[in-house]
């Protein structure tokens, strides 16, 4: 349901997951290019569709907020902050090369600056691979993407502070928010991000420190009215990257991070933006030209690479480290870093974490006082926690109440979905069918549970470990209860499966092994259980139950019924999958995690051996 098309051949390792110099995909429409972002965010596809279409965030509602903050935590978590553009990197391999790649050199700055001017191809190089940038690629490419979500995003300068006071010349930019309760400022592009939005008055509080936004003061640069400071849990201390005893550098103290207009609105080619990228490019000039480093966020802490060591950190202490020897093991560990999103498990709740909390009223915003004390100032007492599991619970579901909703005006977009045919296999996509036993309006024939609509909507969020579900009738057989739920696979939900009519689904992975590069979509499965055992008179009752049914276990791509374990035999489901798709096919699938089952259906190979689609055309 992407609309995309293929525009180049998969590159080497680094130089494919850094980017070429142009995209290697294109696409038909923002709305497409917005869900493949949201993709790339760790958003379910038919989440990914139903939030790209929807314009959420023009909401004034308390939930466009939330998933502002939802959407600035999973950038961070997810595409790195990275300099590779700014040194050498890789050229990609010809077809029939079996040595390595060639040096490359960096990317020319008038290159660079050119591209200001054109955001979408930003946001196509960063969705086409699994690198990211600075701030001047991943701040430009936020604000593209909560503009098409219907945000008013701006774009304004900062100047970062360092030991001297502040950089003399603006060399960040940040995104700014226009939200009903004011301004609210998001940056995933700096080195030390926010990963909550941070509103223009209080205090917003993550796993690595407390941030808020106080008036400027003596020192400041002429112009920029704001400065955004924080208390720091834990660092990632890009100027020194392999000084493990800065990881924790907790402090009491407030310390500048930038000076920034909150007024600001500038354009994406403005000359205040050619400026500051300039300077940034300049050798010497600032930090990003003289080595090369990749660091991207986790949930308490983050995963870094410089010129000379691997090193993981969590909750302020190093729990992973590895020395670099040599160029080729440098390209093996940042193959490593740039991949750590596609395996690692998001957070169940994007914003347990985040707590956002009014101004003490013993401690003006301003302070008064100059530069120093406004470093000084003293800790305001911790958050209480939030609120308790059950509310953040409640806060997600009501989130996802609406997941699969989706706009059929505009999906169909052209190019491959979920699965493939111009995304009619994507979850919800085409007019809505009624089932052959009523119409709308009609009473119920079961009553189903609201924790069946909430077990189901978190197995079709991919960022959720939850990975089936499993409903029995109730007493009277009047309604259908969650009987049993579970974060394995597929021999964890036949192990579940009773001996009593019920419905379930459950989520595999439809993976594709080409060249260097695996990728995974999610696959759902819609299942109606009729065991052997039971009478032909009960099975032939739970018939006229399944247009009730559907509507809350909805999306799948396929159902099945089942009344013994063997239906639900690996090769069978394989082939129903694939049947189901257009006319690109995985070549393999997991039904349980790391379990690859080879599926290649064109007989181009896996992996390594995998030839070009367009191979078996050619020959």
């Amino acid at each position: 349901a992407l609309g995309l098309c293929r525009g180049r051949d998969t590159p080497s390792p680094v130089a494919a997951l850094t980017r070429m110099p142009g995209p290697m995909w294109t696409f038909a429409s923002d709305t497409a290019l917005a869900a493949a972002y949201l993709r790339r965010l760790g958003f379910a596809e038919a989440e990914a569709l139903t939030v790209a279409t929807g314009q959420p965030l023009q909401s004034e509602k308390a939930s466009a907020k939330s998933l502002l903050s939802n959407l600035l935590r999973r950038h961070v978590l997810r595409v790195p902050f990275e300099n590779l553009e700014q040194h050498a990197v890789w050229e990609m391999r010809d077809a029939d090369s079996t040595g390595s790649p060639s040096a490359k050199s960096p990317t020319a700055i008038e290159e660079r600056l050119e591209r200001l001017g054109r955001p979408r191809s930003i946001v196509e190089r960063m969705v086409s691979g699994i690198g990211g940038g600075i701030c001047f690629d991943l701040n430009l490419a936020f604000a593209w993407l909560l503009r098409a979500l219907g945000a008013n995003a701006r774009l304004s300068m900062a100047c970062v502070a360092n030991d001297e006071g502040y950089m003399s010349t603006p060399t960040h930019v940040v995104v700014l928010v226009d939200t009903a309760d004011g301004p609210v400022l998001v940056d995933p592009g700096f080195g030390v991000s926010p990963r909550g939005v941070v509103g223009m008055a209080g205090q917003t509080v993550d796993a690595l420190g407390t941030y808020e936004v106080v008036d400027a003061e003596e020192g400041a640069p002429d112009g920029f009215s704001k400065v955004l400071r924080c208390q720091r849990n834990t660092s990632r201390h890009i100027h020194d990257l392999d000084d493990a005893a800065l990881d924790c550098a907790q402090s009491q103290a407030w310390a500048p991070m930038y000076a920034f207009q909150p007024e600001g609105d500038l354009s994406c080619d403005a000359e205040e933006l050619r400026e500051g990228l300039r300077t940034v490019l300049t050798p010497g000039e600032t930090i990003f030209t003289k080595k090369r480093f990749i660091c991207i966020g986790l949930p308490k802490g983050h995963l870094v690479l410089s010129e000379t060591r691997m090193r993981m950190v969590e909750d302020g202490k190093e729990v992973e480290t590895a020395v670099v020897d040599g160029p080729d093991d440098w390209e093996k560990m940042a193959v490593k870093v740039l991949s750590h999103p596609l395996v690692a498990e998001m957070p169940a709740d994007m914003e347990s974490e985040i707590t956002h909390r009014k101004a003490p009223a013993a401690a003006p915003a301003s302070g008064g006082g100059s530069m120093a004390a406004a470093r000084e100032a003293p800790a305001a007492a911790p958050a209480s926690g939030g609120g308790s599991m059950a509310a953040a619970r409640e806060v997600f579901q009501g989130r996802t109440r609406a997941f699969g909703s989706i706009s059929n005006k505009s999906i169909a977009v052209g190019g491959a979905g979920q699965g493939g045919g111009l995304g009619l296999n994507a979850p919800g996509y085409g007019a809505k069918v009624q089932h052959w036993t009523g119409g709308g309006g009609r009473n119920r024939a079961v009553e189903i549970g609201e924790e069946v609509r909430v077990a189901w909507q978190r197995v079709m969020d991919d960022a959720d470990p939850l990975s089936w579900m499993y409903c029995t009738y109730s007493a009277d057989g009047k309604a259908l209860e969650l009987t049993s739920t579970g974060e394995g696979g597929l021999s964890d939900f036949k192990a579940a499966l009773g001996n009593v009519l019920a419905w379930g689904g459950f989520r595999c992975c439809a993976v594709d092994k080409r060249g260097h590069l695996e990728c995974k979509r999610p696959k759902f499965v819609f299942v109606q259980h009729r065991p052997e055992g039971v009478s032909a008179m009960k099975k032939a009752k739970q018939g006229p139950h399944k247009a009730d049914v559907k509507e809350v276990i909805f999306g799948a791509h396929v159902d099945i019924i089942v009344e013994t374990s063997d239906d639900l035999d690996e090769q069978t489901l394989i082939a129903k999958l694939q049947g189901a798709t257009g006319a690109h096919k995985p070549n393999g699938y997991e039904f349980e995690r790391g379990a690859f089952i080879e599926a290649d259906f064109y007989g181009l190979g896996i992996g390594r051996a995998c030839k070009s689609e367009n191979a078996r055309n050619d020959n």
